[in-house]
């Protein structure tokens, strides 16, 4: 192991805050990266990655971090998960399609990228539409082509009314939006997970996820229908 690298012991959720809120998006690539070695990939994001962003959204409310250590963790995450994603190229998958999105007004996106890293590693296509997407929009969006599950995810609860509005835009799309697979996710929705009606899944866990999108694969794969 080179000198400058951490040992196995500081490849924790505190450590991996601290390199975010300094923008070391190398070393918190190196960091997430061996700790994709030992475990699954939601495993690593629910209790490494999560739990980082948690520790930098806290010193921010209290005041220990500024607005700007706050972004520049956001930034450096999004910089070090690009350097994670799954080898295996876009291009070359051709299994179902996912379309990921935040609701109006929500502008936290790491959830959806980990997720979207989830599916990759399932051979899924993705279609991330990032944040901010109004609910007509992505009505139309799901609407207008083959999709075989969307997600949504909010960083805190004052965006459920704006994910509500989602989840029943999806639910009056056409092209079987009323039985289209809908999970949604992120901090926003912890603990609120019986006060979201309408979609398949809800939960703020990515091993949740993931095993709800294994039960996904299994059923495109008896042939049953989407």
């Amino acid at each position: 192991m080179p000198e400058d690298e951490p040992p196995e012991s500081l490849a924790t959720p505190e450590f991996v805050a601290a390199l975010l809120a300094d923008g070391d998006d190398d070393m918190a690539a190196w960091v997430i990266g061996e700790a994709l070695e030992e475990r699954p990939r939601a495993d690593v994001f629910d209790g490494l990655l999560r739990p980082a962003m948690e520790i930098v959204g806290s010193r921010w409310e209290t005041g220990a971090w500024s607005i700007s250590q706050e972004h520049l963790a956001s930034v450096s995450l999004m910089a070090a998960l690009s350097r994670v994603r799954p080898g295996e190229p876009a291009e070359m998958r051709v299994g179902p399609v996912a379309v990921l999105a935040a609701p109006a007004g929500e502008q936290h996106v790491s959830g959806l990228a980990c997720l979207a890293q989830i599916l990759e590693e399932r051979g899924w296509h993705v279609e991330n539409l990032g944040a901010n997407v109004p609910a007509d929009d992505l009505r139309r969006f799901v609407s207008s082509r083959g999709v075989d599950l969307v997600a949504l995810s909010i960083g805190t609860h004052d965006r459920i009314p704006a994910l509500r509005e989602a989840i029943g835009a999806i639910r009056a799309a056409g092209a079987g939006g009323d039985s289209l697979p809908l999970m949604v996710g992120g901090r926003g929705v912890a603990g609120m997970e019986d006060e979201i009606e309408g979609p398949d899944l809800v939960t703020a866990s990515l091993v949740e996820a993931g095993q709800f999108v294994d039960g996904l694969d299994a059923r495109f794969r008896s042939g049953s229908p989407r």
